[in-house]
């Protein structure tokens, strides 16, 4: 039933593709045409293959972007079942769990994300698989099958990698699995990786997942840097190279800039996290076609009642983060590695509120096991809380205030 009505609130508003988006729409449509991932008859790796050949096959199927649309609905909806079973194995009744997963197909941002080509709902989805695949099953093989879906989690959204790393450490130290599990695991991981990189090797001579790290790398880490998305003048030198050689001079900036003020780079980080967790305002910006010079004009432009889209959000994080230290418990503590190992990427990177939206899933079931727990919306955590409606608080004051 959520499929079926996100699929039909995505074809009466068909947005076209924008940004990303529109990358990852025009990747699919060659992919699916002429089976080769290049822009201009020229290969290349700077958007990541997972997405795009995933949506290139809806694309074989039938080729209109409401078959996209429909595919992101599956995969939503995918998630949400996985949310449900998920809360189901740790004691939640059959009732709440379907509640829970009910939230998350209503709230805007799934909805939003059906009616756009963004990579986000797959890697999602992967990762809420991997985490049934764990929980329900305890076979060798299906610590085969865990490693595989990460895989492609990571093939959609690089920084996935953390999390696998992260998971690996966490079995090690707390001998959860049997090493040969753990082996079976990340050798399926990368398994499922190998194609795409020893295709990457033969064209740009590195076995590299996609060639825009050193790039992102260099947009979180120079000296006009503000812990977002900034373009800065100095990426017009870079951009104006191959892919590859960008992506190499990039890098060496980046990290000839952090050797050189770490200060100021380590001064980055909580800003890096503020953008992380800040509003989803991004949100009513996929439904409008906006122009304007900056974010904050293209904000302002909105109609009011599109805040109405940010509050479901404000509300579910703040519910999520305030019952989050019930994943300080061994029975839990994988959702905690999760949690953080989405955090950091973005303190080494750049940080976005489109990048918090991997960890909803896991600031609900902390939201759902919480209230089951202490039969209120608001858990004990304070000071975490706290401080996202200061974030809010101030965000919303630099927008509309101007300050």
């Amino acid at each position: 039933m959520g499929c079926i009505f996100h699929v039909l609130i995505a074809g009466i508003y068909s947005i076209t593709p924008q940004s990303d988006a529109l990358d990852y729409h025009e990747h699919a449509l060659r992919l699916a045409n002429t089976h080769a991932f290049t822009v201009q008859d020229t290969p290349t790796a700077y958007r990541p293959i997972g997405f795009p050949a995933l949506l290139s096959i809806a694309y074989m199927i039938a080729p209109s972007i409401l078959a996209g649309f429909m595919l992101q609905s599956l995969l939503i909806s995918i998630t949400a079942l996985c949310i449900g079973i998920t809360l189901h194995h740790y004691g939640i009744s059959e009732k709440k769990a379907l509640i829970a997963s009910g939230v998350y197909l209503l709230i805007p941002m799934t909805w939003v994300q059906s009616m756009t080509l963004m990579s986000e709902p797959l890697a999602i989805c992967a990762m809420m698989l991997s985490i049934v695949v764990r929980l329900k099953y305890q076979t060798t093989l299906s610590r085969g099958v865990e490693g595989l879906l990460w895989g492609i989690a990571i093939l959609t959204r690089p920084i996935m990698l953390f999390c696998v790393i992260g998971i690996a450490v966490h079995d090690i130290i707390k001998k959860s699995r049997p090493f040969a599990h753990t082996a079976l695991f990340l050798s399926c991981m990368i398994l499922s990786l190998l194609p795409w990189m020893i295709r990457n090797a033969q064209i740009f001579g590195s076995p590299i997942i996609a060639t825009n790290t050193g790039i992102n790398l260099y947009i979180g880490n120079n000296a006009h840097a503000n812990g977002s998305y900034k373009v800065i003048p100095e990426m017009k030198i870079v951009d104006s190279l191959p892919e590859m050689e960008a992506n190499t001079l990039a890098l060496s900036k980046a990290i000839d800039y952090i050797q050189q003020y770490p200060l100021q780079a380590f001064a980055l980080l909580p800003k890096k996290v503020a953008y992380l967790c800040s509003s989803d305002a991004y949100l009513p910006l996929q439904l409008f076609h906006i122009e304007a010079s900056s974010y904050r004009e293209r904000l302002l432009q909105l109609p009011l009642w599109s805040i109405i889209l940010i509050i479901p959000g404000y509300v579910l994080m703040y519910s999520g983060v305030s019952h989050a230290s019930i994943f300080r418990s061994s029975q839990y503590s994988l959702f905690l590695v999760i949690l953080l190992c989405l955090i950091l990427p973005c303190m080494i990177f750049f940080g976005s509120a489109r990048y918090h939206e991997p960890m909803i899933p896991l600031l609900l079931i902390a939201a759902v096991m919480g209230y089951e727990k202490g039969a209120s919306l608001i858990g004990p955590s304070k000071i975490l809380p706290i401080a996202l409606v200061l974030l809010w608080m101030i965000e919303f004051s630099m927008v509309f205030l101007h300050m």
